[in-house]
């Protein structure tokens, strides 16, 4: 009897010690407290969006989903009919204005005739202009020449006739009309040359306003031309492919295809929910587990909180809409173990994970208590 009271005894001391130096270390020893969200690993890049700018009608599609591809390869191709069309259209007309525009300047300052290299291609407007410029002053110098030949005769017959007003063969009146038909055919040789030089410089500023036009519309449309071809913004792979039709018609501005980089260093990001957010902070560490990799086996990656959104985001769910924080954050798989050697492990954008971001330290004391404090805290509040 006695002995069983001795045993009891010392298993009720045994366990209050037990408990004792349970509660001891409980309230000395520390744990992580974390936050923990769902996320995702994506490109810090994000992902790039390759739109039609000017729409048009798809001739040609180059790639498929899951492709890679390189910075400036041709993606697809839209129909260059109309667009080729306009540009050698705006092409034709500038050659023309810059062919008048040579003709001009030439007559304008005086000088031989040379055509740009820009009309070279369009022989007829060079010929056109060449013989307009032959015309043109074959014109001004007949009508100069026919002035000058009756204004050379008409102060021969002044030279002649002057002598003899002092004998009186010839009367003064008379002398004097011949002075009046000389000045006046002098003024015709001038009115003449200005009229021609005041034709050429409103035709000149016709012209040089007429190309400055054509040529801007020349840069249009063949940045349209250009547009019709698709090309790849940066490396990246294939995602999304919007239109998967030869012959569907784009509007300007849509989506063709999405493309995610390869060369940009790959991030997690997380949704925090508000509640946790609070707690959150720039350069805070956390243990990142791959859904792709066993953390049992693999392990976890470290990571560190480099970016929070500055609002919440909300987006629609079969749970009804989601309330979160965007938080990123960096990730280094060094720390995740291999199965084997030799194994190579890769992060790829689209990996779903699981952020544990470390918020600070509690005792084991603490964490075990919470609950019942917080109940008893919200029970003693009730009416």
């Amino acid at each position: 009897m006695n002995f069983r009271l001795r045993q009891s005894t010392q298993i009720i001391l045994l366990s209050a010690f037990a408990v004792a130096a349970f509660v001891a270390w409980s309230l000395w020893a520390e744990i992580d407290q974390v936050s923990r969200a769902r996320g995702a690993v994506i490109p810090s890049g994000r992902t790039q969006v390759v739109q039609s700018e000017d729409g048009g009608t798809i001739a040609e599609i180059l790639v498929s989903e899951g492709d890679r591809v390189n910075r400036g390869d041709l993606l697809v191709r839209l129909d260059e009919t109309r667009p080729r069309a306009a540009v050698e259209e705006s092409q034709a007309q500038v050659a023309a204005l810059k062919a008048r525009m040579a003709r001009i300047q030439a007559e304008l300052f005086n000088r031989p005739l040379v055509f740009p290299a820009e009309t070279s291609s369009h022989p007829e407007f060079v010929s056109s202009q060449r013989e307009l410029y032959a015309r043109r002053r074959q014109a001004l110098s007949s009508q100069i020449n026919s002035l000058q030949s009756m204004l050379s005769l008409t102060r021969q017959e002044l030279d002649m006739n002057t002598p003899l007003v002092a004998s009186g063969d010839v009367s003064r009146s008379e002398v004097l009309r011949m002075q009046r038909q000389t000045s006046d055919l002098q003024g015709q040789i001038n009115t003449r040359r200005s009229e021609y030089l005041a034709e050429l410089q409103t035709e000149y500023a016709k012209t040089e306003e007429e190309l400055a036009s054509a040529t801007e519309q020349l840069t249009q449309r063949s940045a349209i031309l250009r547009g019709s071809e698709l090309r790849s913004p940066t490396d990246g792979v294939i995602v999304a492919i919007k239109y998967n039709t030869v012959g569907g018609v784009l509007r300007a501005g849509d989506e063709v295809l999405q493309l995610v980089p390869t060369g940009d260093k790959l991030v997690v990001e997380a949704r925090v929910s508000p509640t946790d957010i609070a707690f959150i902070r720039q350069g805070q560490t956390a243990n990142v587990k791959f859904d792709a990799y066993d953390s049992s086996i693999y392990g976890s990656a470290d990571g560190t909180v480099t970016h929070i959104s500055a609002d919440t985001l909300s987006e629609e769910t079969k749970e009804g809409v989601q309330t979160y924080y965007r938080v990123l954050l960096s990730a280094d798989p060094a720390k995740l173990r291999p199965r084997h050697e030799g194994e190579k492990i890769v992060l790829q954008p689209g990996m779903t994970s699981t952020a544990e971001i470390i918020t600070g330290q509690t005792t084991v004391f603490k964490y075990l208590t919470k609950p019942i404090l917080k109940t008893t805290g919200d029970s003693l509040g009730e009416r």
